[in-house]
């Protein structure tokens, strides 16, 4: 089933594309933005190259993800159990499902700061109402892959509006932001380094990305398509990230005694800056960014966990449910603890860094297999300037 329609970019963006801008909903939350935000008020633009760098990466393993879901007549660790063992298909379900659950504690706070600066409401009762409206999503829609295509691709544009808005207050340094695209590490910049990676390169998501193309029901006549829909999905991711940068660096580089540390206090230091306005349009994307991650995030853990497990991972059907329900529990509970009590959710942030240190790799080499063999892509297994940009990331 073709997708691609004639009438130019935008006719592509609203018909062809959406598994590679879901799967990058997923990765573009408050973790990335927090993320990004430090990288600029700390260090300019002399992170750009690696956040450009990140995103090729993920760009790479989403392509992947993507037309692997449109060659084969099977799920991703459905092949994975066949090929290589159900132990394997098991470990990468869990694994990638304890990352998920652990880490949307994440984005429940996001929301909560961003709701409580938008409305006042105290920040505890927001992950309870956004879960609230998950589960409804999920249980009551009758076609769960276009609630998601629609929702993600309204959300993601109400982040660029939000952002681009911010970063109208800040303007652009040209010749600094040109320069950034130079590698280099300024000093003391290492932690914020690191930390750009996992919050613009998920393997997971990536992974999820098969089940996503075939959400949208692509067969392999579509690889084509997905390859494209992977291009301007994860340059979005890109885009998002790079504006949030230069927004900060923008506001904060060069200024003494701000504090970079979290959404909450992002949004006040803009408001010190700019005023309220600034506040409430860096609270606006907030919300958007957190909400897009919300339930996708969950359910590419519970799509996974039920996939590796031998169930059915279809969007519409109980397992992938049960499974989506699990995780966004889990973060709900964590977030509300972490809001109410004195509770430290290091433990549960040390239990996923855990899963992501046995995630990656396994997600990250059976992309690389399955996209490089010719009974499950044919004529569609990668090229080499794919793999050697994969080879890179891992």
């Amino acid at each position: 089933m073709a997708t691609e329609k004639s009438g130019g970019f935008l006719k592509f963006l609203i018909y062809a594309t959406g598994p590679a801008l879901i799967t990058a909903s997923v990765v573009v939350g408050p973790g990335s933005i927090v993320t990004a935000s430090k990288a600029g008020g700390h260090f300019g633009y002399s992170l750009v190259w690696l956040l450009f760098c990140s995103s090729l990466f993920m760009m790479a393993y989403t392509y992947m993800g993507s037309r692997i879901g449109c060659c084969a007549d099977r799920s991703i660790l459905t092949l994975t159990a066949e090929k290589y063992g159900r132990w394997v298909s098991i470990l990468a379900g869990i694994s990638s499902f304890l990352v998920v659950a652990f880490f949307q504690s994440g984005n429940n706070l996001g929301v909560a700061t961003a709701m409580t600066g938008l409305t006042g409401v105290d920040e505890f009762y927001w992950p309870i109402v956004f879960t609230g409206i998950s589960l409804a999503m999920l249980f009551l829609s009758t076609n769960l892959y276009k609630l998601l295509e629609i929702l993600m691709k309204v959300l993601i544009g109400l982040m660029v509006l939000s952002f681009l808005a911010n970063l109208f207050y800040t303007g652009i340094r040209p010749v600094d932001f040109l320069k950034g695209f130079i590698p280099s590490f300024p000093e003391g910049s290492g932690d914020v380094a690191r930390g750009m990676f996992p919050t613009t390169f998920s393997v997971v998501a990536a992974l999820y990305a098969a089940h996503l193309a075939q959400g949208k029901k692509w067969r392999r006549e579509d690889a084509g398509t997905a390859g494209k829909d992977a291009a301007v999905g994860i340059f979005m991711l890109f885009f998002i990230s790079l504006i949030i940068l230069s927004t900060a660096a923008g506001a904060f580089y060069g200024k003494e005694g701000i504090e970079l540390g979290s959404a909450a206090q992002l949004s006040g230091a803009l408001e010190g800056l700019f005023g309220s306005s600034a506040r409430y349009i860096f609270c606006f994307g907030l919300a958007a960014a957190a909400f897009s991650s919300f339930l996708v995030n969950a359910m590419a853990g519970g799509g996974l966990l039920v996939d590796g497990l031998g169930m059915d991972k279809s969007f519409d059907r109980l397992p992938v449910k049960i499974g989506t329900t699990a995780a966004l529990l889990i973060g709900m509970l964590i977030a509300m603890l972490a809001l109410k009590t004195e509770f430290n959710p290091v433990t549960t942030i040390l239990i996923a860094q855990a899963a992501t240190l046995l995630a990656v790799p396994v997600c990250a080499v059976l992309l690389l297999l399955l996209a490089n063999d010719r009974s499950v892509m044919g004529e569609m297994k990668n090229g080499p300037v794919v793999n050697g940009i994969a080879g890179i990331g891992f």
